[in-house]
């Protein structure tokens, strides 16, 4: 009986594994949190800042932009500075999230191919890239920009993003206008597979019990 619970017990851990985020186009152009950053990359040492009315998140890498630069293009429709993150501004750009959270939304700019997102969930990390998430053009127009946002599956919760830009060129992956980045958790709910399984697992039990009884008689 212990071998049938423990094997029930890891199925239904590797369907809840499953279970991470989906990604998709559009997002909140509402009021946009804050980025700060010092005079140069963030680094552990004096890492740039997300401030927002409902959470907040430290940045290692990277670098916070206010203007256009040789290497950075200001994302269009950007309201305050930008983040970007490429050979010559230090990659991968880590934001961590103050507090886990269910969602998140920013303004991808002038996205290209080179770009990868990492997203980073309490049941393992997520990449996304402009095709997985059918983003039209990817030649890196600077002139156009992309709102993308990110839900947590249920039980899930999003931990922060990762930024590489992973191309050849010294072009840096650009994003802004973060936001929906709400504090509250969300509450592990059993799927509808897990609960087939459980009722499976307690017939295959209530089976194996009568079995037992016929021996025995």
């Amino acid at each position: 009986m212990k071998k049938f619970l423990t094997l029930a017990a890891l199925v239904v851990a590797s369907l809840g594994a499953q279970a991470q985020v989906t990604g998709g186009l559009g997002g909140d152009p509402g009021i946009p949190y804050a980025l700060f950053g010092p005079d140069g990359a963030c680094t552990a040492g004096t890492p740039c800042t997300l401030t927002g009315s409902t959470n907040s998140a430290t940045i290692v890498g990277g670098t916070v932009y206010s203007s256009d630069q040789p290497i950075a293009d200001i994302p269009f429709g950007t309201v305050g500075s930008f983040l970007a993150a490429g050979p010559s501004s230090t990659e991968p750009a880590t934001m961590t999230f103050a507090s886990p959270t269910n969602a998140v939304s920013f303004l991808w700019g002038s996205p290209d191919s080179y770009n990868l997102l990492t997203v980073l969930t309490t049941a393992g990390n997520v990449n996304f890239s402009t095709a997985s998430l059918g983003i039209v053009p990817t030649n890196g127009d600077q002139s156009f920009s992309q709102y993308v946002h990110f839900a947590a599956d249920t039980g899930v919760s999003l931990l922060g993003l990762v930024f590489n830009n992973g191309g050849p060129d010294i072009d840096a992956f650009e994003v802004s206008n973060f936001n929906r980045i709400s504090a509250t958790t969300v509450a592990a709910v059993p799927e509808p597979e897990t609960y087939a399984l459980f009722a499976a697992g307690l017939g295959m039990l209530g089976f194996i019990g009568k079995r037992r009884k016929s021996k025995q008689a």
